[in-house]
């Protein structure tokens, strides 16, 4: 029976070189060519628009490829947008400017584009494009604004004016944003409105359109979003990207979390002052839209009340108290950022250490010591006070698991019955003093390889600002019971350390992990997932060690069909929430690899996840078999249904590619481990380097 196996997976090899391309495998560090007359990437410049007699605005631009070539534009319509900065409407605003667009529909008087004016091709990628209207003679839809000027938008050569063009997104042409300020006089400009840049968007986004199919620039997205009509329905991007971004749900009901980090991480988007953006500093005035986006409350007509003062009416009422001055410990950067950075140095003060961890049989024992405040614990109710762990009634746990080559594994649990057998209740840990405390697991077989130690379920509970009367200082560690309303819980610094298995450190001992955790922290800043709900679900984790210590191919998950293993786990999340609820939980293109990948570690063959992983077979989550580890990746998101309840003989729609993969070496639901390892033939056609590589077929190379 092995010869005849033998002698297929030879067969396979030879049929599957066909695929060929003659690649070796290797990643390549510059892209392939783009297929003739497909640009990778185009660039816009223009020249200052001029007002002609007649009021109509006219702009001169050139579209090139990224190596300068003049491109012919053909069919493409592109669409442009025109608007100008003016006074705020309150004078007592901090931000005293807004945008005012040119252009609305005619239909309900939001601000909008056009492309039904006169577009001229002049040869060599060179056009000029003239607006349908006449740009003196606009007329207000918010003519309280234009009562100087009869209800017209002034034509003020002395303000700063912004034209924007856009197109592509599809039909293999890239999506193109250009925006152009500029003031008609010549003069250097009075009021700007330049806040962001889109880099900041781009560390979530990866330069994907974050709504509409080809525009992807902030400084674009104003020429639209503004408040050149209030109530209009638009939508001013102040306010909308904050609501988007983690405040109120579609139906106002509830807030949520759309941004996949601490939403008081105003950093993130708001960097400080450049030439570019001269008005980044806006966002520490505390007005009340961007307030009211986050600080909601759907019971209002508003949609936003104040906690003191009622409804929230004027940017003035905030700044009452909430002003960016110094010492004031209730301005916004302070209340946010300074909130963050009291829970971090609070959080520091309590400290686990792995001092040695061995294999004692029957059991493991794990030599640990706190410190809390940098002095010892004594007793394990000096350590327990500060620490929230579900729901008080289970424990913060120390979590062992060993590695012989392949990973991390439970080798001690029932895949069935869902028990992390890896797991070590810390409450029955035993005091040695001076901070040391010693826990033991007993093991039903014997342990070989590496051992590695890490901690979950546990947050720390700290102060974010100090206390009125003077009880605690921002910062300080609290205890759990505490009534506080400053009482925070953070997630504790990830601790870990690899032991051989008689005793002492393993030094030369390196965690395989198929993503780049820096990559995962640039959309994430800090990766301390699941830190809601009760023990179980209260992970805390912010370190792949910890992750994998139970999100390893050998635990199956609690999810009918889906594997427990991280590499399933962690593309399920973010592409089955993409491609199969609806839900943009990835906010960029799924096909790009390398926004979570270093350039080897989506090469085939799955070199970093090598083990089949353990996955439930049946609709009532039982009957664990082994799925061969390609496959496991693969079909997180080219198969429909959870991997242990796809049938390749006989897919459902959704499924087909189970098919190709098993007749390739895939193998579903195998009864033991060595039945689904090393078969598999996916590297002969999709490794790097192959015509139909990995790196190709996802077109990894259009993002670099």
């Amino acid at each position: 029976m092995k010869y005849w196996k033998v002698l297929v997976a030879a067969a396979m090899v030879f049929t599957l070189s066909s695929c060929g391309g003659g690649g070796d495998g290797n990643d390549q560090t510059d892209p392939p060519p783009p297929p003739p007359g497909t640009p990778d990437s185009l660039v816009i410049s223009a020249s200052t628009p001029q007002l002609g007699e007649s009021g109509q605005l006219s702009v001169q631009f050139k579209v090139t490829d990224k190596q300068g070539k003049g491109y012919e534009l053909g069919t493409t319509l592109p669409s442009f947008t025109l608007a100008k900065v003016i006074p705020g409407r309150d004078a007592k605003r901090e931000d005293p400017v807004i945008w005012k667009s040119f252009i609305y529909s005619t239909k309900n008087n939001r601000p909008t584009g056009e492309n039904g004016g006169k577009l001229e091709a002049l040869g060599n990628g060179q056009y000029r494009y003239t607006f349908s209207f006449n740009a003196t003679t606009v007329r207000d839809p918010y003519p309280s604004d234009s009562q100087d000027n009869n209800g017209l938008i002034r034509w003020d050569e002395a303000a700063t004016h912004r034209l924007g063009i856009y197109f592509g997104g599809s039909n293999g042409i890239p999506v193109t944003d250009y925006v152009l300020d500029w003031v008609p006089a010549g003069t250097p400009p009075l009021l700007t409105r330049d806040i962001l840049e889109q880099q900041s968007c781009d560390s979530c986004h990866m330069k994907q359109p974050i709504h509409h199919s080809n525009r992807a620039d902030p400084k674009l997205c104003v020429t639209c979003h503004n408040e050149s009509v209030p109530g209009s329905g638009r939508g001013d991007l102040t306010t909308l990207v904050h609501k988007l971004h983690g405040n109120l749900d579609a139906t106002a009901t509830k807030l949520v979390s759309h941004f996949p980090q601490d939403p008081r991480n105003c950093d993130t988007c708001h960097k400080g002052v450049t030439p570019t953006t001269p008005d980044a500093n806006n966002w520490q005035h505390a007005q009340e839209k961007p307030c009211g986006a986050c600080h909601a409350d759907s019971t209002t007509a508003t949609g936003y009340v104040s906690h003191i003062n009622g409804k929230i009416t004027s940017g003035t009422l905030c700044t009452q108290c909430h002003a960016e001055t110094p010492g004031n410990t209730k301005s916004p950067s302070s209340v946010h950022m300074g909130y963050l950075a009291n829970e971090a140095a609070g959080r520091d003060k309590l400290v686990f250490k792995f001092d040695d961890v061995r294999y004692a049989a029957p059991n493991i024992e794990v030599e640990l010591t706190v410190t809390a405040n940098g002095t010892p614990v004594e007793t394990m109710d000096g350590v327990l006070k500060y620490i929230k762990y579900g729901d008080l009634a289970k424990a913060p746990y120390v979590l062992v698991n060993w590695d012989q080559g392949s990973g991390f594994e439970l080798g001690y649990t029932n895949p069935q019955t869902f028990v992390a057998g890896n797991k070590i209740d810390f409450t029955k840990c035993e005091s040695q003093g001076g901070g040391s405390f010693l826990c033991r697991k007993e093991v039903g077989n014997e342990v070989t390889g590496t051992l590695a130690a890490t901690v979950a379920e546990l947050q720390v509970c700290v102060a974010r600002k100090a206390d009125r009367n003077g009880a605690f200082a921002a910062g300080d560690l609290l205890p759990c019971s505490s009534t506080a309303s400053a009482l925070s819980y953070v997630a504790i610094n990830p601790v870990k350390a690899y032991f051989r298995v008689e005793g002492g450190v393993d030094g030369s001992y390196v965690l395989k992990a198929g993503a780049d955790l820096a990559s995962c922290n640039g959309c994430h800043k800090d990766l301390a997932v699941h830190t809601e709900g009760n023990a179980g679900s209260a992970h805390a984790s912010k370190d792949f060690a910890q992750c994998t210590s139970c999100h390893n191919a050998t635990r199956t998950s609690f999810y009918a069909g889906v594997p427990g293993d991280l590499k399933y786990h962690v593309h399920s999340f973010h592409a089955f929430g993409s491609h199969r609820s609806g839900d943009a939980t990835f906010p960029g293109k799924l096909n790009n690899c390398e926004s979570c990948h270093t350039k080897g570690q989506y090469n085939l063959p799955n070199q970093q996840n090598e083990r089949p992983s353990l996955v439930a077979t049946t609709a009532d989550n039982k009957q664990p078999k082994f799925f061969s580890p390609t496959l496991v990746v693969c079909a997180s998101c080219h198969l429909k249904s959870p991997l242990g309840l796809v049938k390749p003989d006989s897919p459902v729609a959704g499924d087909e590619w189970a098919t190709h993969m098993k007749n390739n070496g895939a193998i579903f639901g195998a009864e033991t481990i060595e039945a689904a390892t090393g078969v598999e033939q996916c590297a002969s056609c999709h490794a790097v380097g192959q015509e139909q590589g990995v790196d190709k077929v996802h077109k990894v190379y259009d993002f670099r």
